[in-house]
């Protein structure tokens, strides 16, 4: 426990989180969530004495501190993750030392001894989950704004396979612009790079899966409703470059161990990867029409439709898609109300934390100097 007197609860906000520089607690051999255990340990001895306002003044304080720094640093991702740990880890012992089943019975008995006596503190857990789902969709933000130039660039205008740039002037095409020099694998790089920063802050598994779901859905909506409005990228060449480039970041979510067990993270690029698929499909009789409706089932009747409408020709042999097959797509599937043509890049899917109990020795926990808390007594 740690020993946090009233006057001093402004010095603790200030040093431990609006005020704090986390290279003092980050690093080799730092231990992940450190603010928060201290966190926890204060609120624990104010539990030990069985004092509620006590309780109830620290937690407030502590919320509001994490509120106001992940609000000012909302552009700042590695911040953003730093804080989302913490928030969550504070969570997490709020509930793993409640002494709540089945919380209590999933940890080892000499955590056990550190479960608070006194207090039902799970509207405080409720705030506390709010304010993680909050930092959590700034960092989804942080991170599509980062990666939105490279998007277009790098999956739709990057011709990554030799030979394989289309030589056919479309009507109403546009030129690369010369400043581009984004591919696919610098947005591997950068979802490498947000993935090593949560790792290193211990962010669990199951939390970096939901983030790289929803951030490849952004790249998936913005790369199909792109699609829908530029008739130069509607071509059989297109597709199939299109299609090896999503199969390098559906290769890196592999290489994560992502997909296991769980095809969700990859369901999210599934519009695209179904668009690709389309461009290279043979699109002559109804045959075709019924084998497209059915491959892209992903897609709306009115985005096929488009695309469709959007074909052109690679070659002068090849013809432009029938209207007799465009028709047949209108009509093999009822187009349900509501539905539009584009998709919205900014839809969030639901986060879950789940519960996840680990082992610390709060006795053993060490406060650097860096900390400057010395105003804190053991107890």
């Amino acid at each position: 426990m740690l020993i946090c007197k009233k006057e001093d609860d402004n010095k603790l906000v200030k040093r431990l989180i609006t005020q704090l520089k986390t290279e003092v607690v980050t690093g080799p051999g730092s231990l992940p969530g450190l603010p928060a255990h201290i966190m926890f340990m204060c609120v624990r001895y104010a539990d030990h004495c069985n004092d509620e306002s006590r309780i109830q003044e620290l937690l407030t304080a502590m919320i509001t501190g994490i509120t106001s720094v992940s609000r000012k640093q909302s552009k700042d991702s590695i911040i953003l993750i730093f804080w989302m740990s913490n928030c969550l880890t504070l969570l997490h012992d709020l509930t793993q030392f409640s002494g709540e089943e089945p919380y209590h019975s999933r940890i080892s008995s000499y955590m056990q001894e550190y479960a608070l006596k006194n207090y039902d503190l799970s509207d405080y857990r409720n705030l506390l989950s709010d304010q993680c789902v909050n930092i959590y969709h700034t960092i989804v933000k942080t991170i599509q704004d980062d990666l939105q130039p490279m998007i277009v660039s790098g999956m739709l205008e990057h011709d990554s396979i030799p030979g394989m740039a289309s030589t056919t002037s479309f009507s109403g095409g546009r030129k690369k612009s010369t400043t581009d020099n984004h591919d696919t694998i610098s947005i591997i790089n950068r979802l490498q790079f947000y993935l090593q920063l949560m790792s290193t802050q211990s962010v669990s598994f199951s939390i970096i899966k939901q983030l790289v779901r929803q951030v490849l859905y952004f790249i998936n909506a913005s790369l199909v409703n792109t699609l829908l409005l530029r008739k130069d990228l509607c071509h059989w060449s297109k597709g199939i470059q299109i299609r090896y480039n999503l199969s390098q970041v559906e290769q890196w979510v592999r290489e994560q161990n992502m997909d296991i067990e769980d095809t969700t993270v990859l369901d999210s690029l599934a519009e695209i990867r179904q668009a690709s698929q389309l461009l290279q499909m043979n699109k002559s009789t109804n045959d075709n029409a019924a084998a497209i409706c059915e491959t892209c089932h992903s897609l709306n009747p009115l985005q096929i439709q488009k695309l469709l409408t959007l074909y052109s020709p690679s070659s002068e042999f090849e013809e432009r898609v029938p209207q007799s097959i465009i028709k047949f797509v209108l009509n093999y599937k009822a187009i349900e109300p509501g539905v539009k043509l584009m998709l919205d890049p900014n839809k969030l899917q639901a986060v879950v934390f789940n519960f996840e109990p680990k082992e610390i020795d709060l006795t053993m926990l060490d406060i650097p100097d860096g900390l400057h808390l010395k105003f804190l007594d053991r107890f």
